[in-house]
Formats: C-alpha cells, structure tokens, sequence
C-alpha cells in the first residue's frame, strides 16, 4: 500500500505492506537514520516522532495509521533554536545522554518544554522515564533541563543574558 505523509515539511509517499511499523518504513524508505527499532515496545526512545504534533514511539504504530499525517523526526528537529538550547543545556550540566540514548532523551525534553515552558522536578522525571537508559544521573538531567527553560524562555521573549 501506499502511504502519503509529510516528513520534516516535505511530502513523501512511502510503500507499506500490511504488518509493518512506521518506525521500519521511514527507516528504510527515507535513510532516517535517528529512527531505530530496538525495543519493540516503546521502552528506548529510539524510535520517537513526532506524529501530528505528539510525541509517539513508531514502533509501536502500524505504517497504515501514518497515512496523511505530518511527521517530524529528529532529523527535522536537529538545527532548530529548541533543540541547540536543549543540547547546550546538557552540556552545560554535564549530563549528555549517550549515543544510544541522546536522540530519544532530547526529543522528550523537546515535548517537555513545548507543552510546559517551566516543568517541575517531577514533571522533568516522569518526562525522562519514557527513555529507558541509565546513562545520566537523575540530577544532571533536572539541571539541564532547567536551564534549557531558562535559555528558551530568554530567547522568547528576547531578554538578554545578565
């Protein structure tokens, strides 16, 4: 079957058979290679999209449940102002994710901070746990979570570093 969706801002027609995930197709039909389908059951992050403006695991959507939606993945996500203030953020709370872990771990900090500009500590934990990996103290990632609020927050309303 084919499936028309729109990835990163651009139309693509992807070919699915029945059974496949949506992980699998992009993969392979788009070389995304931020996508992965390690789990199986939405534990790892690996496989976070964006699917239609919410933060889903694509391997655990049938491809044919895609057709017509707007998709982001990390690829799209990359270069935008969020993301940089999110991984500046992480460094400077010492607490960068490992290459196993980093894409899922900022794609939820991304969601985070969209739907809640200033996340408690809970909130930030709760967010985190949909990534199962134990790279990054617990702490660090509050911290750097925090500051990435701070930097997003400043940049949106143009206030200037004092």
């Amino acid at each position: 079957m084919i499936i028309d969706v729109t990835v990163n801002g651009e139309p693509k027609r992807l070919q699915a058979r029945s059974g496949d995930r949506l992980v699998d197709v992009l993969r392979k039909d788009l070389t995304l290679s931020s996508l992965f389908s390690d789990c199986l059951s939405g534990r790892c992050g690996r496989c976070f999209i964006f699917l239609d403006g919410r933060l889903v695991h694509s391997c655990l959507i049938p491809a044919f449940k895609a057709k017509g939606s707007a998709i982001v993945t990390f690829e799209g996500l990359r270069e935008t102002p969020e993301v940089r203030e999110i991984i500046s953020a992480l460094e400077k709370a010492q607490a960068m994710p490992c290459s196993f872990c980093k894409t899922g771990k900022i794609m939820a900090i991304t969601e985070l901070l969209g739907r809640k500009p200033l996340p408690g500590e809970e909130e930030i934990l709760e967010q985190l746990d949909m990534v199962s990996c134990p790279c990054t103290d617990p702490v660090s990632l509050v911290a750097a979570v925090g500051i990435a609020a701070e930097l997003r927050n400043k940049r949106k309303f143009n206030r200037a570093d004092k």
